[in-house]
C-alpha cells in the first residue's frame, strides 16, 4: 500500500502519513500510545501519580483500547486477510459474480473505510475525554500537565485523529456516501460503485477530487449493492472491544491464531503472533480415525519401537481404540512434550527458573513451535501411524498444523496465565537477552574449537562457511540456534 505522491494542498498535506500506507499511519499512532504507556510506567514521580489518580483508570483503559484496536486493524489489513474478506463479502455488494479487479478494489476500499471509521468514532471520543480530564484537573506541576500530558502525548494523538478524519471524508466522497453524519454514528454506510471509479488509497490525494461531480448513478446497472448485510451494527460501543470480538469469533468458529501481545511496540510484533491453517488442521485431525498407533515416547531404542509398531498393528487393544482415544492420547503426549521442550531450553540457556514464563512469552509461540518440531524429529517421536486411503499402506506423519493448534492452546492455558506485568518490563527482557547472548558467545567458542580440531583434509575440501553450515546443528544445537535467532542481534550464522 505504499505510495509515491507529489505534495499537494493543505488538506492532502495533513494526511501525508497515508502516503506510506494505512499501516504506516496506524504504527505512528501506536508509537504515541506505546510512548505514553512507557511514560506512565517509568516516567512519573510520586507527585505526578497523585495528580492523575482521579482519572488514571480512564487513562489506562483508553490507552489499552486504542492499542488493541490498532493491532486488530493491522491484522485485518494484512493482504491475505483483507483479500479473503473481499471474496467472502463479494455477493453482499454485487448481485452477480464478475471477475473484475476494480470491483474487488471497491469492496476492499469500503471495508477499510468502515474499519477506520469505527476506530475514529470510538477513539476520538476517548482521547477528547482524556484531554478534558487533564484540562479540568487541578495540577501543582503545570509543566507535567502542559507538556508531559497534553503537548507531548494527548494533543499529538488528537492531531493524528484529525488527519484520519480528513482521510475518511475524502474516502467517503470517492465512495459517494450520502450520510453527512457517517463520522459520528455507527450506522453502516452505503457506497455507490462506478465502473470508472478509482478505489485505491492514492485516489484520496487527487487535488481535484472535490471538483468532480459527487452525485453519479452507478454505471453498471447489473449491480445490486446490499449494504445492510456488509457491516453489522455496533449496538453498544462499550461492547465492541477486543474481548467481545474474540468471544464473537469463538462463537462463530474457533480462533485459528493467537496475538500474545504486550503493551508496547517492542513486545507486540510478529514474534508474538502465531496461526495455523484450519483446512490442514481438520485434515490432520481426521488421521486419528484411521490411526493404528502413535509414537508418544520421549526417547527410546529404535528396534524396540519398530517391534512395538508391528505388535500394535495386530493388537486387539489397539483395534478397539476409537479416534477419540487416539486423539486424547496424542493431546496428553503434546502437553508432556511441551514441558519437556521448556525444560531442555531453560537448561541449555542456563536461565534461572524465575525467568521461565517471561522468557517463553518473549520467545513466542512461533519459535516455540519450531523448537518443538525440531525435537520431535530429533527424538523420532510424535508420529501418527495411520492407514492410507487404500486401506493397505500405512502412513507415518507428524501432524504439524495439529501441533500448532495445541501450541496456541498451551500458550493460552499455561504460558499467558503464568506471566504477569513482567512481560512489559523492558529491563527484564534486556537481562534475559544478555544471558542468552553470553550463552551464544560460549557455544560459538566451542563451535570454533570443534572446527579447529577437524582433519586438515576436511578443512581444505570446502570453504569455512560451508563447513560451519553443515556442522552447525551438531556443534551448537538445533534448538539453541532457534533461540539465538530470536534473541541475538549480531550473529555469525
Amino acid at each position: 500500500m505504499s505510495l509515491e505522491i507529489q505534495e499537494g494542498g493543505p488538506e492532502t498535506q495533513s494526511i501525508s502519513d497515508f502516503k506510506k500506507g494505512y499501516v504506516y499511519f496506524l504504527n505512528n499512532f501506536q508509537n504515541i500510545v506505546g510512548s505514553f504507556l512507557q511514560f506512565l510506567s517509568t516516567g512519573l514521580t510520586e507527585a505526578n501519580k497523585r495528580e492523575i489518580l482521579s482519572f488514571r483508570k480512564t487513562l489506562d483503559q483508553e490507552l489499552d483500547r486504542s492499542q488493541k484496536k490498532i493491532k486488530e486493524i493491522i491484522f485485518n489489513l494484512d493482504e491475505k486477510h483483507i483479500y479473503a474478506q473481499v471474496r467472502k463479502d463479494y455477493s453482499r455488494y454485487f448481485s452477480r459474480q464478475i471477475e473484475d479487479n476494480n470491483r474487488d478494489e471497491f469492496i476492499q476500499f469500503h471495508l477499510i473505510f468502515e474499519m477506520l471509521r469505527y476506530f475514529y468514532i470510538e477513539t476520538k471520543e476517548g482521547w477528547e475525554k482524556l484531554r478534558s480530564s487533564v484540562l479540568n484537573n487541578q495540577f501543582t506541576d503545570l509543566d507535567f500537565q502542559k507538556n508531559g500530558l497534553l503537548n507531548y502525548r494527548i494533543l499529538p494523538a488528537l492531531e493524528k485523529l484529525n488527519s484520519l478524519e480528513i482521510l475518511l471524508k475524502r474516502m467517503s466522497f470517492i465512495l459517494q456516501i450520502d450520510n453527512p453524519n457517517c463520522l459520528s454514528e455507527f450506522k453502516p454506510t452505503k457506497p455507490k460503485y462506478r465502473d470508472k471509479g478509482m478505489y485505491r488509497l492514492s485516489a484520496v490525494f487527487d487535488e481535484s477530487l472535490y471538483e468532480k461531480p459527487k452525485e453519479l448513478e452507478p454505471e453498471d446497472t447489473g449491480i445490486e449493492y446490499q449494504a445492510e448485510e456488509v457491516i453489522k451494527n455496533h449496538k453498544e460501543k462499550t461492547k465492541d472491544n477486543w474481548k467481545t470480538i474474540k468471544q464473537k469469533v469463538k462463537a462463530e468458529g474457533e480462533l485459528n491464531y493467537i496475538q500474545a501481545y504486550g503493551k508496547y511496540s517492542w513486545n507486540s510484533d510478529q514474534h508474538y503472533f502465531f496461526r495455523y491453517e484450519i483446512d490442514k488442521y481438520q485434515a490432520e485431525k481426521a488421521l486419528f480415525k484411521t490411526a493404528i498407533s502413535l509414537d508418544s515416547h520421549l526417547g527410546a531404542d529404535e528396534q524396540v519401537l519398530r517391534s512395538e509398531l508391528i505388535r500394535s498393528m495386530t493388537s486387539i487393544e489397539k483395534k478397539s481404540k476409537s479416534a477419540d482415544d487416539f486423539e486424547l492420547e496424542y493431546q496428553n503426549f503434546l502437553k508432556h512434550f511441551f514441558t519437556f521442550c521448556e525444560n531442555i531450553i531453560l537448561m541449555n540457556m542456563m536461565l534461572p527458573t524465575q525467568f521461565k514464563y517471561v522468557f517463553l512469552f518473549h520467545l513466542g509461540p512461533s519459535h516455540f513451535y519450531m523448537i518443538a518440531k525440531k525435537f520431535l524429529m530429533e527424538v523420532n517421536t510424535g508420529y501418527v501411524h495411520a492407514r492410507g486411503s487404500d486401506g493397505k499402506k500405512v502412513i507415518r506423519v507428524i501432524p504439524g498444523e495439529y501441533v500448532k493448534k495445541h501450541v496456541i492452546d498451551y500458550w493460552n492455558e499455561v504460558i499467558l496465565p503464568n506471566v504477569g506485568e513482567e512481560k512489559n518490563n523492558l529491563a527484564l527482557l534486556k537481562k534475559i537477552t544478555e544471558l542468552i547472548e553470553d550463552k551464544y558467545k560460549e557455544i560459538s567458542k566451542l563451535a570454533i574449537k570443534n572446527y579447529d580440531e577437524l582433519d586438515s583434509e576436511i578443512k581444505t575440501s570446502k570453504p569455512r562457511e560451508t563447513i560451519f553450515r553443515e556442522y552447525m546443528n551438531e556443534w551448537m544445537g538445533a534448538a539453541n540456534l532457534i533461540v539465538f535467532k530470536r534473541f541475538v542481534k549480531n550473529k555469525s550464522f
